[in-house]
């Protein structure tokens, strides 16, 4: 079910990002027909367009400038103590070896990438703020536009802020020579992040991800507020405030109490069905990133142009002949670590990871940093097989990027920490669906908790990081460890977290060297 088109024609140069050595490129290409910026802003199907756009670069897994893959939900698992880095060799992705072992070059690729992609969506979300108040347009759709570019916004600046810390806070489009901007604190960021969000909530459609069309709702937008409430209390041990709103623990419980009585949403029956074609934009999915093969897609060059995530194929098995799953690159293998984790009747373990030896009837081809085990929830499954277009490019599964079960474990465990009563109701309903027994509520137990439920996900790593270095460290740096269907040298497993980094990637060099005279390195 694809409800967004991302697709326009709008003029590059209003749409690419703005900072950077990575950006002047752009802005210098001819428009590729002839509805440049100063004629397109007119309508309401103008602005309407130009929000698909915005949506658009929530897809992007690459850019034009090319330098390789970086889904978001899966580098945060190979940072973590989930997932390695794989692939087919020591040499198929150095770049991402260095974010599995915690020895990131401020020249590494991926961060670029991910640099670049992020403020183009940043950027393209600016313009059409600014552009909206001359719009023809009733002011009601104007509103709900503008609140769905902060949300997006909001999203945009929160992947940024985890990864970067220290970044270029941008809210307006900027004009030549306005390019380099100084690095914000991670209070001026998080700040603007709530505010777009409290600002957003109460215009957003009260309804759900099939209702809206794959649009952002006011469920969205209280589960992002949740979970950025809850990553910058952790990593930063202070509040935020949204303009005159302070944003705590007891304004943000209140909110996703909202969204847990009043939403609709709910969980699923069976905890599998989340990741099946038929339950894209379910009664658990509180936010969802749509992709599809509905536009076939053939180019290796301008990747983004369609609609394709290339995460599925990127960790999937080298398999041939099963069934089930068409062959990967066998990136993100899965830790003997979270193998582990579940307890022993814990029906998620099946559902989220594929073991080799007793779920694929293919012949499995052994890549770098071989553990048996891969990700179940986000893969080659035959439903999602494209039909047309190149079969890398194509891949449609929709990432799930806020469900209910981690709302209600969010709720959980803002309750316990304020001293409500509902704390262990929330996390008894998540242990209830998989029919687990009732655990008694402690930090401990939700944290534990959210791994089995959220696990390969991109959720851990930065639960890790909200409780402290020290937590971080111990859960990710192993050494002389290997499982028992670990393939290679043990040298290929041992991983350090660097405290001294504190999780972060470090700023692209090609951007510290553009606006070395204001831009500094983040650590």
């Amino acid at each position: 079910m694809k409800n967004i088109k991302y697709t326009t024609t709008i003029i590059l140069a209003g749409l690419f990002t703005i900072t950077g050595s990575g950006c002047k490129k752009f802005i210098e290409l001819s428009p590729v027909d002839n509805r440049v910026s100063e004629n397109f802003y007119k309508t309401e199907k103008d602005a309407n367009e130009a929000l698909n756009s915005v949506y658009d670069a929530l897809q992007w897994h690459t850019n034009a400038g090319g330098g390789g893959f970086s889904p978001d939900p899966m580098m945060a698992d190979i940072a973590s103590d989930d997932s390695y880095a794989g692939g087919a060799s020591r040499s198929d992705s150095p770049d991402m070896i260095q974010i599995d072992q915690q020895k990131i070059a401020p020249t590494n690729s991926l961060t670029r990438v991910y640099w670049g992609n992020h403020y183009t969506g940043i950027y393209r979300a600016n313009l059409l703020l600014q552009k909206l108040p001359d719009i023809n347009m009733p002011a009601a759709a104007k509103a709900k536009i503008a609140a769905e570019c902060k949300f997006l916004r909001a999203f945009f600046y929160f992947d940024l802020a985890k990864w970067f810390g220290n970044i270029p806070l941008i809210t307006a489009p900027q004009s030549p020579g306005e390019y380099c901007v100084v690095n914000a604190s991670p209070a001026q960021t998080f700040n603007q992040i709530a505010q777009d969000l409290v600002e957003a909530m109460p215009v957003l459609d009260k309804s759900d991800l099939r209702t809206s069309k794959a649009h952002a709702t006011r469920w969205s937008a209280i589960g992002l507020l949740g979970r950025v409430y809850l990553f910058y209390k952790g990593v930063y041990k202070a509040e935020l405030q949204a303009d005159g709103t302070a944003v705590n623990g007891p304004y943000v419980l209140t909110q996703l109490q909202d969204l847990i009585t009043n939403s609709g949403h709910d969980l699923l029956g069976a905890y599998a069905d989340n990741f099946t074609k038929a339950n894209e934009f379910s009664k658990e999915s509180v936010w969802e990133i749509s992709y599809s093969n509905d536009n076939p897609w053939f180019d290796w060059n301008y990747i983004q142009g369609g609609e394709g995530n290339m995460q599925p194929l990127m960790q999937a098995p080298r398999i041939e002949g099963d069934p089930l799953y068409s062959t990967g690159w066998s990136f993100a293998p899965v830790t003997q670590e979270l193998y582990n984790s579940y307890e022993a009747n814990d029906p998620r373990r099946t559902a989220t990871i594929i073991n080799m030896e007793t779920d694929l009837k293919g012949k499995v081809s052994v890549g770098y940093q071989h553990t048996g085990f891969f990700s179940k929830k986000y893969t080659t499954t035959a439903e999602y097989r494209p039909t047309t277009g190149q079969y890398e490019l194509n891949w449609g599964n929709n990432y799930r990027s806020i469900r209910f079960s981690d709302v209600l474990l969010m709720a959980a465990e803002l309750d316990f920490t304020n001293g409500g009563s509902q704390a262990q109701n929330y996390l008894n309903r998540v242990r209830n669906r998989v029919s687990l027994g009732s655990k008694t509520v402690t930090l401990a137990a939700i944290y534990q908790e959210r791994r089995a439920e959220l696990a390969l996900e991109g959720i851990r790593y930065w639960d890790l990081l909200r409780q402290g270095l020290p937590a971080a460290a111990q859960a990710i740096t192993i050494s002389g460890k290997k499982g028992p269907g670990y393939t290679g040298d043990q040298v290929d497993y041992n991983v350090t977290f660097n405290q001294a980094t504190r999780g972060l990637f470090p700023i692209p060099q090609s951007e510290l060297d553009q606006c070395s005279s204001v831009l500094k390195p983040n650590f």
